[in-house]
């Protein structure tokens, strides 16, 4: 059996895989399994956008998606 991702950035790497081709479905799909994932974690809304806000800068400055542009 195939072992999983072992750091953060391979999970992200299989995460991203696993989105459909098309960026806008798959920006509706990862959307509700954060939002899936915020309610069963029971985190406040609050929190969960400003963690949303700190993913997305911290990725963008580490070159996530420029390969897309």
């Amino acid at each position: 059996m195939a072992e999983g991702p072992k750091t953060d950035s391979e999970t992200i790497a299989a995460l991203c895989l696993m989105l459909p081709d098309d960026p806008m479905r798959a920006v509706d799909i990862a959307t509700v399994a954060c939002a899936a994932a915020v309610l069963t974690a029971g985190v406040d809304d609050e929190t969960a956008v400003v963690g949303l806000k700190v993913a997305l800068a911290g990725m963008r400055d580490g070159g996530f998606g420029q390969e897309r542009h």
